[in-house]
């Protein structure tokens, strides 16, 4: 059986990587905000940049019959 410093010890180390872990995790949080923030704001970007492309006027096609149409057409 273990003596007490060892417990102790033991103990100690195993805070410190509870510890450890928990800043690591709060960076990776951290990273993972950011990037999920930043992929949220490049699909609203395409996302009204869709919108915009869709309800745009159209560009003025000319009508058969007017004497625009191509030549050969």
């Amino acid at each position: 059986m273990s003596n007490p410093p060892d417990i102790v010890r033991n103990l100690d180390q195993c805070m410190m990587n509870i510890k450890g872990a928990t800043e690591a995790m709060a960076d990776d949080m951290h990273d993972a905000a950011m990037r999920l923030g930043a992929a949220g704001m490049m699909l609203a970007s395409a996302s009204n940049a869709v919108y915009r492309r869709a309800f745009q006027p159209a560009q003025a096609q000319p009508q058969p019959g007017t004497g625009q149409e191509a030549a050969g057409a």
